[in-house]
């Protein structure tokens, strides 16, 4: 499906009932709506949440389909704007949870600050807390499970492609990674998230914003313990302010946890499914 936004011809997709309880997910810097398909859908089936939930999944403006996007639309705060006209679009004036992954996790949290109105829940995964990279404490990259004769067996540009971030590689990660994770890499416009970059802070600061203004709804927050992107240091902070929180920190796990620890990322994620359901009653 396509919307129109100024500056950009959106691509979302959706799943589940028109009237189910809508839930946005937003993936990460350069992916495209797959990384997000592939770790929710099993998670809201785990949940026998499939005929509940109206799942919309996005192609950001500058990714996967989406890529032809304006520069106006190169910032967090422009984003932000573009993921609440969406959800105007798709389930006009209705309360709406966000699940994000990474930036897209910064962008769920902006969400949540801006927009606390509308925002009823909040599933993060390895997400992106700090925009100044310098500032954010992350974990030295360890490769700690691997297949070698698995490895051997792709090309050097697969096999470094895959491992630049990789705590477990192994033929199971390799398919999941390169299903839902690659194929963004080679469909985002270089340029837009280089603007990006540019002008990532989030206006107001979510810390600024959580301190004055808690978010009381059901959230939860996945870190991986190896994350070599983000850490999981600075998503603790967070949950002062998130006083509905469940945090988790997965060990042998990095910045594709979802795919490293699958069925405790559908575990934890079902709970929190579980619980926004039980909060729309």
């Amino acid at each position: 499906m396509r919307f129109q936004h100024p500056g950009c011809d959106v691509h979302y997709e959706l799943e589940g009932p028109p009237d189910g309880l809508p839930v946005l997910m937003v993936h990460g810097f350069g992916c495209q709506l797959e990384i997000m398909r592939g770790c929710m859908e099993p998670a809201v089936a785990a949940a026998k949440a499939n005929e509940r939930l109206l799942r919309v999944y996005v192609d950001l403006p500058g990714h996967g389909r989406s890529a032809k996007a304006d520069l106006t639309l190169a910032s967090s705060d422009a984003l932000v704007a573009c993921l609440l006209a969406l959800m105007d679009h798709v389930a006009p004036g209705r309360p709406f949870a966000v699940a994000g992954q990474s930036f897209g996790g910064y962008l769920a949290l902006g969400l949540a600050t801006q927009h606390p109105g509308r925002v009823m829940g909040l599933g993060l995964v390895c997400p992106l807390t700090l925009p100044d990279l310098g500032a954010r404490q992350v974990e030295k990259l360890e490769l700690i499970r691997h297949d070698d004769a698995f490895l051997a067996t792709l090309s050097d540009a697969e096999r470094e492609s895959f491992l630049q971030l990789a705590v477990r590689a192994d033929h199971q990660t390799w398919e999941r990674f390169a299903a839902e994770e690659a194929p963004g890499f080679s469909a985002a416009n270089p340029a837009f998230m280089d603007a990006v970059d540019e002008r990532l802070p989030l206006s107001p600061d979510v810390d600024e914003a959580l301190a004055a203004h808690p978010f009381a709804a059901p959230a939860l927050i996945l870190c991986g313990r190896q994350d070599a992107m983000v850490g999981y240091r600075d998503q603790l902070r967070l949950i002062q302010h998130l006083p509905r929180c469940t945090y988790a920190v997965l060990d042998i796990s990095g910045h594709n946890l979802q795919f490293e620890h699958p069925e405790l990322f559908t575990s934890l994620t079902a709970d929190w499914i579980d619980r926004l359901l039980e909060e729309s009653h």
